[in-house]
């Protein structure tokens, strides 16, 4: 039986057990996400994918810089897509069984890093003994990403095309290829055209390591491991993305300019940064609270 005969079958039995057609439309689509990687990566079909090969899928979407509500949205999916083989007799077995969403934070639990923090990453870098080629690709990367907002999958998708040094903008492509432009101002500028100075390799992408043309997601993933890994506090990729975000809202106080930022499809995702923190309101509080 083919993938495409799957795939039917398993549209038929959603449409048998009233899913809309908008549910049915994003399941479609995931399946054929994990479909495509299976065949390029690994050879195998869902009928035979075995356990250990849905746990690679995974972990492959989480180095694609995919926020963990798309990863968990992709696995139930997968779940339901599981559970309809096997009601079909197609499978015995449920692959899916035992694989846990992964952990979302809550609004109030999103991190963002003070200005002192930042301050102390770009000093990791400029002490960390390596080339000049890599510390000032460094110092473009995590400039781009905590003063652009960028997803980490769009900053390795960067290209020089998309640079408008001019302008002063930076043309984005973010999820499902939708486009948008992000300012680009002065200090990350001053920050990429440095970088632009050592990039040595003949390649559209903005960023480049020695063994690849466009570099991934994981490697952006292994600087930033790198650089917290030499100071007193943790910090992720993510995390940089926030503190953009986060700066915005605190400077206009307009959730639409964050959510044009960030990318967002809805306004409603960009509310965290525009609501206080649990750190910010008991700030706050300290200085109303009453000692007699």
């Amino acid at each position: 039986m083919t993938n495409e005969n799957l795939i039917e079958l398993f549209v038929e039995k959603m449409n048998e057990k009233g899913k809309s057609n908008n549910t049915i439309k994003n399941y479609v689509a995931d399946v054929k996400n994990y479909v495509k990687w299976l065949g390029v990566q690994q050879g195998d079909t869902p009928a035979d994918a075995p356990k250990k090969t849905l746990k690679k899928y995974i972990q492959h979407l989480e180095s694609s810089g995919l926020a963990s509500s798309t990863v968990n949205r992709r696995i139930q999916t997968l779940r339901t897509f599981y559970q309809t083989l096997i009601e079909l007799g197609i499978r015995e077995d449920d692959p899916t069984e035992g694989i846990k969403s992964k952990k979302i934070a809550k609004q109030n639990d999103t991190k963002w890093l003070e200005r002192h923090q930042v301050k102390a990453i770009f000093e990791a870098i400029d002490k960390q003994k390596q080339g000049e080629d890599k510390r000032f690709r460094e110092r473009a990367i995590i400039s781009v990403l905590v003063n652009c907002g960028l997803r980490v999958s769009e900053l390795c998708d960067l290209k020089m095309d998309d640079l408008d040094f001019k302008g002063g903008f930076m043309n984005v492509i973010g999820k499902g290829g939708k486009f948008r432009r992000v300012p680009f101002n002065p200090a990350t500028q001053r920050a990429v055209k440095q970088w632009l100075q050592f990039r040595s390799v003949n390649t559209p992408y903005v960023f480049h390591t020695e063994r690849s043309e466009h570099m991934t997601p994981r490697a952006v993933q292994h600087i930033v491991k790198k650089l917290a890994d030499s100071l007193n506090f943790t910090f992720t990729v993510h995390q940089l993305r926030h503190t953009a975000l986060k700066n915005i809202a605190d400077t206009t106080g307009k959730i639409e300019i964050v959510a044009t930022v960030a990318g967002h499809e809805s306004v409603n995702t960009s509310k965290r940064y525009i609501e206080p923190s649990l750190k910010e309101i008991g700030e706050a509080m300290k200085q109303t609270e009453y000692d007699f």
